[in-house]
């Protein structure tokens, strides 16, 4: 059974509170909930209090803002966010975060449409991976090259996990080299997800609007990105 409510809060344009029921099995079911303003830049949502580890984050004022922080799944089972939610109006472009290949494209029920990019291995041997989800509408391919800051869809809210218009980014990485488990529908296993605020380009908690030239200098990751979502005004 599925349950979808969406409700609309008039007295601010541009802002919406939504709520998302969704009961997969009789013996789960949990709710969602956002208010965040679909036409802001350059805001950025605090870390959850029970983050270990929470990065200073200097967003761009032209980027669409983040929303939703990473969160550690907790050691008793406790769900976390394994990404970063960036809110934006529907059709906003998504752009690949770093040069790589199309792993896979494809649409499912809970995250909607959704696009994985590998991106071999860095500097410590690991291989990593961003994945991009909730999106409106997928422009590449399995299989196909894409470069840094090439438009690979557009933001959207698809899947009964959406509860409002947002891309939910996140970065995967190999536990250790070669932990991966390679293709299938256990491509995953052997990966984590890790918060992106680690890997800006520019340094941590710095992220940087996308470009198709080289990766801003500055920064010491294995995995340099640069922000998912086309920045604007």
């Amino acid at each position: 059974m599925h349950r979808f409510e969406k409700r609309r809060d008039s007295r601010a344009r541009g802002w919406r509170a939504v709520t998302l029921r969704v009961a997969v099995f009789p013996v789960m079911a949990f709710a969602l909930s956002a208010c965040v303003n679909l036409n802001d830049y350059g805001a950025v949502a605090p870390y959850h209090r029970d983050s270990p580890a929470k990065i200073p984050v200097q967003l761009p004022p032209n980027a669409p803002s983040i929303s939703n922080q990473f969160l550690e799944v907790s050691r008793d089972g406790e769900k976390g966010h394994l990404g970063l939610d960036i809110a934006a109006p529907v059709g906003t472009p998504v752009l690949a975060a770093a040069a790589g290949r199309v792993y896979l494209s494809y649409f499912e029920p809970m995250y909607g449409n959704r696009i994985i990019i590998d991106h071999g291995k860095g500097a410590d041997g690991r291989r990593s991976f961003t994945v991009y989800k909730h999106l409106d509408s997928r422009m590449v391919a399995d299989g196909a090259p894409v470069s840094r800051g090439q438009q690979i869809g557009t933001l959207g809210e698809t899947g009964l996990l959406s509860s409002y218009p947002h891309l939910h980014f996140e970065v995967m990485r190999e536990k250790a080299p070669g932990r991966r488990v390679m293709g299938g529908s256990n491509w995953w296993q052997g990966m984590m997800q890790e918060d992106p605020n680690l890997f800006w380009a520019a340094g941590p908690g710095r992220p940087t609007c996308a470009n198709t030239g080289p990766a801003p200098a500055g920064g010491q990751s294995v995995l340099p990105i640069t922000y998912p979502a086309a920045c604007g005004r």
